[in-house]
């Protein structure tokens, strides 16, 4: 029973980097979807932002995302010079959504919500000002490759989406 045991799990070891391509082969063909469709954000990224604003952030941040052990949610945090934000992706089966919240030290704090996932997604919510003004937003996600991608940002605060951020992330 030990040998067959050992068996399995040196089988499971050798496909595992054929599992991996496969997921990113999925992922990159727009067929992710579900409760690991933005798996590939996983990691530690270097962040470039050609549009440094308080709220968006300076214009080199580091992205950790990594894996829930209660939840199963990506629990993610942008930092850079005088920059911190923390916050979370999760899935909701039911309804075949996914959530994403974040808060900045400063008292500033957000929501977005998708049912896309794949080569590009757009993501749509507001974020809640420090001193408690809302403004519309939406994100678009765009995949280059599992280890570059682009989260452009529009804020509408005056009745007129604006760009709001730009951030090029490349995996470390």
């Amino acid at each position: 029973m030990k040998k067959l045991l050992v068996l399995a799990a040196l089988a499971a070891l050798a496909g595992a980097p054929g599992a991996v391509s496969a997921q990113s082969a999925m992922m990159m063909s727009g067929a992710g979807m579900g409760p690991h469709a933005y798996d590939w954000m996983l990691g530690t990224w270097t962040c470039k932002n050609t549009i440094p604003t308080a709220l968006a952030g300076p214009a080199v941040q580091t992205l950790t995302a990594s894996r829930s052990t209660m939840s199963g949610a990506i629990v993610w945090r942008y930092t850079g010079t005088n920059f911190d934000q923390y916050g979370f992706i999760a899935y909701a089966p039911k309804t075949k959504t996914w959530w994403a919240s974040w808060a900045y030290p400063g008292g500033s704090t957000g929501n977005e919500s998708t049912k896309q996932s794949g080569h590009k997604s757009m993501w749509t919510g507001t974020i809640f000002d420090s001193s408690g003004k809302s403004y519309a937003i939406r994100d678009t996600y765009t995949v280059y490759s599992p280890t570059k991608f682009n989260d452009s940002g529009e804020v509408n605060s005056s009745g007129a989406w604006k760009a709001g951020y730009n951030g090029t992330c490349v995996k470390s």
